[in-house]
């Protein structure tokens, strides 16, 4: 009894942060909002992709640009075939199908009953649909990301670590409040990724061509949703290129040319899930190469002028400021134990290096409207060994319990009360906080609070 209960611990914990992730976004539908939509900014750019392949099989967005009444273009405003632009990836609006399939279904079942319901492909239903396929989406990489932690750690430094990173970051943010924005989604496909590639690939002797297959086409994903998150291919090809070196040197034709020819079906795989993008790039743009998120801005990136020490720690979105939640991680995985590769280790901070210098060198380095620092929920897995190789080191304290799920209980109210902060328009969304707001102003506010109800 005592091992049924232990193996159900994992599955109760975490189904029940997705429950209560998926019934806070329930009950926020009935909240007034601007706009009178349940998506918005960059989820309609994801959206429109699904609404008009299944409406109007094509990719002519006019209809639902004009429908959603948001203007999301730059210039040039269309393509130089004629089109609508549109900037932003077909993946986000793959892993949405089924659930906008379900919901388009249902709007044909109720039709039946109401004439208040019209299957059009824009109403709430549509859209809460999609938005919880990014719940479930961000739930499932949060799964993975505990089932690979739990190899290698103790399960309550496992569930701590994805209970903390759930709840004290900025992920809870986007799967209730934004889940129409592509980042829970980015969460789960490199989290597939890694995952894929940890348990199968990672110190096995020679894995299997279907293997390799899986591999490619979780990796194509990646490109699929976000590009930038293509960084995370680095690691795999850098393992294979190793083993292939590894192999050479020991005079093993065989495992040489096994490691090259995963390598290659990986490769041909990653390229054939990414042929959707390709598709619908030539469509639009008439070409099958094009990368229009680098006509946002000129130039669109400073390479020369990262804006390194801002993207960590400015109240203009800095990660740890934001989010301390994250250093805390980041320490854990420098203090990962010696069952993980030297070179592993530098591989994980070469990833998290990358990304920063990508995002820091990018020209809206503050990325936007942002609670946080929303571009690095990408490598949440990431974040998740680390944080858990942290908890795993000292939980094992009996006296050090107490003041690690004080910790974490204070991160998860202070992580609270900034996203009811930025939420509730007590704090700008696309300016820097002042150091006012980010202290004595957040602690005052469920008083401040009351006195908005009252007035």
């Amino acid at each position: 009894m005592k091992v049924r209960m232990n193996l159900s611990l994992p599955s109760l914990i975490l189904g029940s942060l997705t429950l209560f992730s998926l019934l806070f976004f329930l009950a926020l539908i009935p909240v007034p909002r601007a706009d009178g939509q349940l998506i918005g900014s960059d989820g309609v750019g994801y959206y429109v992709y699904l609404r008009s392949l299944v409406f109007d099989h094509d990719l002519n967005f006019n209809n639902e640009y004009a429908t959603f009444h948001v203007v999301i273009l730059k210039e040039p405003k269309v393509t130089p075939l004629g089109l609508p632009f549109n900037k932003y990836p077909i993946g986000p609006a793959l892993l949405w199908l089924p659930f906008f399939l379900l919901a388009h279904l249902l709007a044909l079942l109720g039709q039946t009953l109401t004439p208040a319901i019209v299957a059009d492909g824009y109403g709430y239903l549509y859209q809460a649909a999609i938005c919880i396929g990014s719940i479930f989406y961000g739930s499932l990489g949060f799964f993975l990301i505990y089932f690979c932690a739990r190899k290698s750690f103790s399960q309550t430094a496992s569930l701590l670590a994805i209970t903390f990173l759930w709840l004290a970051s900025n992920a809870f943010y986007y799967l209730v409040f934004e889940p129409s924005m592509a980042h829970c989604l980015s969460l789960f496909s490199v989290s597939l990724f890694l995952t894929v590639w940890f348990n199968w690939f990672w110190e096995k002797p020679s894995p299997s061509l279907q293997q390799a297959i899986a591999l490619g086409l979780a990796g194509g994903l990646i490109a699929l949703v976000r590009f930038q998150d293509v960084i995370f291919l680095l690691l795999p090809y850098g393992y294979f290129l190793i083993r292939v070196v590894q192999a050479w040197q020991r005079r093993d034709l065989s495992q040489a040319k096994h490691w090259l020819l995963s390598s290659l079906v990986t490769g041909l795989s990653t390229l054939l899930a990414f042929l959707p993008q390709l598709l619908a790039w030539h469509l639009l743009f008439g070409t099958y190469f094009f990368s229009p998120y680098l006509s946002d801005h000129n130039p669109p990136f400073y390479w020369l002028q990262p804006h390194l020490w801002e993207v960590l720690f400015s109240p203009f979105h800095g990660l740890f400021l934001w989010h301390p939640i994250y250093f805390f991680a980041l320490i854990g995985l420098l203090m990962l134990p010696k069952t993980f590769p030297r070179w592993l280790l530098w591989a994980f901070c070469a990833l998290l290096l990358l990304n920063l210098y990508i995002i820091a060198a990018w020209w809206a380095w503050w990325q936007g409207d942002s609670f946080g620092g929303r571009m690095f929920l990408n490598a949440m897995w990431v974040w998740g060994i680390g944080l858990t190789s942290l908890l795993d080191k000292f939980w094992n304290r009996k006296s050090l319990q107490r003041i690690i799920l004080s910790v974490g209980i204070s991160l998860i109210f202070w992580n609270t009360l900034s996203l009811m902060q930025y939420r509730l328009g007590f704090v700008p969304m696309g300016k820097p906080l002042t150091w006012e707001q980010m202290t004595i102003e957040r602690l005052k506010l469920p008083w401040l609070l009351i006195q908005k109800i009252h007035h």
